[in-house]
This record gives C-alpha cells, sequence and structure tokens, in this order.
C-alpha cells in the first residue's frame, strides 16, 4: 500500500520583510504605514557607543525617535528587560525598535510580552539584524535568570517582529568573529531542520539552500569582509535557514548551546561552533537520511556511498569549515569546567539522547 506524505504548517504574524543594501532608507516610511508615531530603540551598549549604527538608525528616524535603551547585554539578562520596560512606559512608545543581534531582538520580544501582560496589546516591533542569528524571524524567546545563572524562555507567536529590516552596510561594524560564528549559528538552524520530527517539506527546500549558501558565503566573508553582497547573501542564507521555525522544533545542538551559553557566559554562534559537528556525528545513524543531503548536495561522497557515511561526510564539512573559519571548536577553550560536564547532560534536554550519552559527547566537545 502506498504511503502518503501528510502533515500541516503554521504561519508566523510576520508582515513585511525588506532586505538589500540602502534599505534603512525605507525604515520612516514603514514606521507610518504600521501606524506608528513613537519609535523606541532598543540596542546593545557595544554598538551605540562603538560605532555609528545606531546614530544612523536614529537619524533615518528623524522626528519619529522618541529614545533609545542601549544596554541590553548578552544572552538578555531579565533585568535588562525591565529596566526597559520601564523607559517604554515613561516615554509613551507605540513602536518598538530592535538594532543588534539576538539577544537584542530576542531582550525586544520580551519587552513586547511584558508590555502586552500589563496593557492587553503587543506593541509592533521591527527588528535590524546585525549579526546572523536570525533571531527576527523567531518568536522564541531565551532570557538569562541572573540569579540561578540559567537561560530560561519563552515562546508567543505575536512576539515575533512585525516588520524585519536587512541591511548589510549595517553589519560592516559587526566584529567579524560574531558575524562568522553567528553564520554557523544560521547552519545550526537550518541542519536542526532537517532532522525535526514530523513531515516539513518547505523548511526542508530552504534549509538545503541555506547550507549550499552559508558554505560557499562564509569563507568568501571571511576573507572579504566589506564586500556588501555576499554579507546580503549571508542575510537571505540566514532567512532561510529558520523560516517558519515554528514547524521544526529546534534540536540537541540548540538545547547544549543555551545551557552553556548562560551558565559560562558563551556566545550563542561560538556555541554551535562546538556542539553542532559533534551532534551531528550522534544523529548520523538514527536521522542518516535527513543529514545525507548536505554531503551529496556539496559533492563530498559519490553516488555509492550510504545515507549514514554522507551524513558523517556532512559533520565533518562542517567541522572543516569552522576550522577554516578560525572559530572556536573545544570546550575547554571557551571556559567550559571538565568537571561540570555532568551537570550540564542532566539539565540539557533532549528526546534523542541519554544523559549518559550527553555526557560523553559533551567530553568529546570538551
Amino acid at each position: 500500500m502506498a504511503e502518503y506524505i501528510q502533515g500541516e504548517y503554521f504561519f508566523l504574524p510576520q508582515e513585511h520583510v525588506l532586505f538589500g543594501v540602502g534599505s534603512l532608507a525605507k525604515l520612516a516610511n514603514e514606521v507610518k504605514v504600521m501606524g506608528g508615531q513613537r519609535v523606541f530603540v532598543v540596542t546593545g551598549h557595544s554598538l551605540a557607543t562603538q560605532t555609528d549604527v545606531v546614530q544612523k538608525v536614529e537619524q533615518a528616524l528623524g522626528s519619529l525617535h522618541v529614545g533609545t535603551f542601549a544596554d541590553i547585554h548578552q544572552h538578555t539578562p531579565k533585568s535588562d528587560v525591565a529596566r526597559a520596560v520601564e523607559q517604554v512606559h515613561k516615554l509613551n512608545a507605540d513602536v518598538l525598535l530592535s538594532l543588534g543581534g539576538g539577544s537584542v531582538i530576542d531582550g525586544t520580544k520580551a519587552i513586547a510580552m511584558k508590555l502586552s501582560v500589563e496593557h492587553g496589546n503587543f506593541l509592533p516591533h521591527i527588528a535590524i539584524p546585525t549579526t546572523l542569528s536570525a533571531a527576527e524571524f523567531s518568536h522564541l524567546v531565551g532570557v538569562t535568570d541572573e540569579e540561578q545563572n540559567i537561560k530560561a524562555g519563552f515562546a508567543h507567536v505575536q512576539v515575533t517582529p512585525t516588520s524585519v529590516l536587512m541591511d548589510a552596510s549595517l553589519t560592516l561594524s559587526t566584529p567579524l568573529q560574531l558575524w562568522l560564528s553567528t553564520g554557523i549559528r544560521a547552519l545550526d538552524h537550518a541542519v536542526e531542520t532537517l532532522y525535526a520530527p514530523g513531515a516539513h517539506p518547505i523548511n526542508d527546500v530552504l534549509a538545503l539552500e541555506a547550507i549550499d549558501r552559508l558554505f560557499k558565503y562564509l569563507p568568501q566573508s571571511k576573507y572579504y569582509p566589506e564586500d556588501l553582497a555576499v554579507r546580503t547573501e549571508l542575510q537571505l542564507a540566514a532567512w532561510m535557514s529558520f523560516f517558519g521555525e515554528v514547524n521544526t522544533p529546534m534540536g540537541l545542538s540548540h538545547n547544549l548551546g543555551r545551557r552553556i551559553g548562560a551558565s559560562y557566559n558563551v556566545p550563542h554562534g561560538i556555541t554551535s561552533c562546538i556542539t553542532l559537528p559533534h551532534v551531528m556525528r550522534a544523529m548520523a545513524s538514527t536521522h542518516a537520511s535527513a543529514l545525507a543531503p548536505i554531503a551529496r548536495r556539496q559533492g563530498l561522497v559519490d553516488s555509492s556511498a550510504s545515507d549514514q557515511d554522507a551524513a558523517r561526510s556532512a559533520a565533518d564539512a562542517v567541522s572543516a569549515l569552522i576550522q577554516r573559519l578560525g572559530l572556536p571548536q573545544r570546550l575547554r577553550d571557551v571556559g567550559v569546567p571538565a568537571d561540570e560536564l555532568r551537570k550540564i547532560a542532566e539539565t540539557t534536554s533532549s528526546q534523542s539522547l541519554k544523559v549518559d550519552e550527553i555526557e560523553a559527547l559533551l567530553k568529546e566537545m570538551w
């Protein structure tokens, strides 16, 4: 009897994506189209004090800009969100604008959530990313509890940014290691899409295209960091990597990254550099058919290779890419103590591996 594919697809309430160099010129009109008059910018300290990016965005907003909160730290501490909410209240803002990487964008989602609990509605949110983490395309939020030093989170479709504006010229000030490592984060999104449970044919096509582009353009961006055409291609690849992520739950690499990142102050791009190749190898036997196309599209194996061999080759190729980009690949190199690997394993959720297996995997990463 024939087997038929069956599934369902959910759409996040994201209305508009603007992309390409020069898109910043459309920002003020974007605010007006959504009925906004008082825009509150949320960003990080480094971007505000060490670059002119925030100033450019404020100038593009003109009289629509009412204030800027430039103090969202890495991994989005809960206290930062609370202080930003106070400022939104004082300034009576009607549009939130996040400018930065995943921590800033997640922080702005958390601000929107907090305000909605207080007032019953969600403010429109325009996200302008300066990294490749792709948080702007997600309804997921990670916030760090500073007292417990653990990153928790929540999911709510209404915190998905209403609009996204990707202008590669605004990414030139992003430190190269941050830019490249968040590109590996996007690669992590795409790989985990492929072996996520359920049927997701649309996501799979985009994930494989994202992987191809990331393999091609990340090395080019390392050697030609000023090339805006290459940076634009990478922004599009990041979008593809996390397209409709509500349909593809995150896997073990992301779960380990969340657990390691906040507890040991490791950026999530770097956690993906360390965890992804090892998790791919661990999944090669159970998810071979999902991972094998990566290697086949890259021409890494011949047609006679088994899916399992192709899946392992894909993991090796990811590891080689990370090495070529000059990014960290070991837990010991980012300050994670060897005697805490068991605790990390015990507090990391996984549907695929048991605690002992996760611990063994962490020892390989160390």
